[in-house]
Order: C-alpha cells, then sequence, then structure tokens
C-alpha cells in the first residue's frame, strides 16, 4: 500500500491539486467537513522531499505563509517565505 499525506488548505485547495496532479495521484477528500488535499506517494526514495519541495514553492507563490500536513500518523506545518517580485 502508499503512503498518503493529506494537506489541509485553507484557500485554494483545488489549486494545489491542479499543481500536483501532473505528476502524483491527487484527490480531494472531505473530512469533518474540511476539503482536505490528499496526494498518494510513488515508489521513488526522493518523493517524499520533491513533493514537499512542489507544495512549498506553491505555499510561497501564493504568499500562504505556511500549510499543515499529516503524514505516517503525524501532523506538520510546512513554512515558505512569500516570494519577492522586483518591479521593473
Amino acid at each position: 500500500m502508499q503512503d498518503v499525506v493529506t494537506f489541509d488548505v485553507h484557500h485554494g485547495p483545488e489549486l494545489l491539486c491542479e499543481r500536483l496532479q501532473d505528476d502524483r495521484v491527487v484527490w480531494m477528500q472531505n473530512v469533518g467537513g474540511v476539503e482536505l488535499v490528499a496526494v498518494a506517494l510513488g515508489p521513488s526514495p526522493h518523493e517524499f522531499a520533491t513533493l514537499l519541495r512542489t507544495v512549498e514553492a506553491w505555499v510561497a507563490e501564493r504568499g500562504l505563509g505556511s500549510v499543515d500536513f499529516d503524514f505516517d500518523g503525524r501532523r506538520y506545518t510546512l513554512r515558505a517565505e512569500p516570494v519577492l517580485t522586483l518591479a521593473a
């Protein structure tokens, strides 16, 4: 059985699904009235790290600051600094 990571995204969970679905199995999951983004990890030993880097970049681009996620029965917070854009 594959491991699953669930992300608790308060603003735009469907956008995170779109970002991740190109090369992963991703779905929305309603738990207690909260929409979670669930991601099945593939067999690559680097899959988890790659997923977290992708989500971190997405959080930074959207200026969300952080997103909570559950993995292996534990809850974590992934923090990301907002992306700064330079004015021309």
